[in-house]
């Protein structure tokens, strides 16, 4: 199913976009870095599954970030966030959780206001994706393996879009949400009948360096 063909095209323009602007870093552009602790709400937007619905729950990421100046404006951040997800799902009368964990990476392309004495941040990129472990809790099923000769239920991998909003104190603490739109379907077995596609909105605190 061909869902996302739009927003597809908006993630090859921000990866273009942002890879651009890495090109044009000089090598006295100035590097800094940082830490990030969130909490993740997530669901899956479901297409072809009208019997299930999908509810968000919210766990952590944790992880870091780098800031790669531009200008005294623009800057691109990449982040490398170990995520964890426990997503509800209803069937009929029958609850369970989708609980995973791995990596995503996003890349944003930032810019940056100073008022006060502080900075507003905002950033749109891209995102690659990969987990390590995917499990239905109650179900006590493997979703990223094979079973008995049959295909593993769930994808590893991910790409979608993202988005970004945050303030910086003058000390480096920094408060911030997020928002990552899923463009891969991740359902593996099934897939010509159905989609599941990631949707996850963040909220969180990091220090600057």
């Amino acid at each position: 199913m061909n869902q996302n063909k739009p927003a597809n095209r908006v993630f090859v323009i921000l990866s273009m976009l942002i890879a651009a602007s890495l090109f044009k870093v000089n090598a006295q552009a100035s590097v800094s870095g940082g830490l990030k602790m969130e909490a993740n709400i997530h669901q899956f937007r479901l297409y072809g599954l009208d019997d299930y619905t999908s509810k968000m729950k919210m766990v952590p990421n944790l992880g870091g970030f780098l800031e790669i100046e531009l200008n005294d404006r623009f800057a691109v951040q990449p982040e490398m966030m170990v995520f964890f997800r426990n997503s509800g799902i209803k069937h009929s009368n029958r609850n369970d959780n989708v609980q995973q964990w791995g990596m995503m990476m996003p890349v944003y392309l930032v810019r940056r206001e100073y008022i006060d004495n502080g900075t507003w941040y905002s950033g749109f990129g891209a995102y690659v994706g990969f987990g390590f472990n995917a499990r239905m809790k109650n179900a006590k099923t493997a979703l990223y393996d094979k079973t008995d000769g049959h295909a593993a239920v769930m994808n590893r991998w991910d790409y979608g879009i993202s988005a970004l909003i945050g303030y910086e104190y003058s000390n480096g603490i920094q408060i911030n949400a997020g928002l990552q739109l899923g463009l891969k379907d991740q359902l593996n077995a099934g897939k010509d009948h159905a989609t599941a596609i990631n949707k996850t909105i963040t909220a969180g605190i990091g220090y600057h360096f």
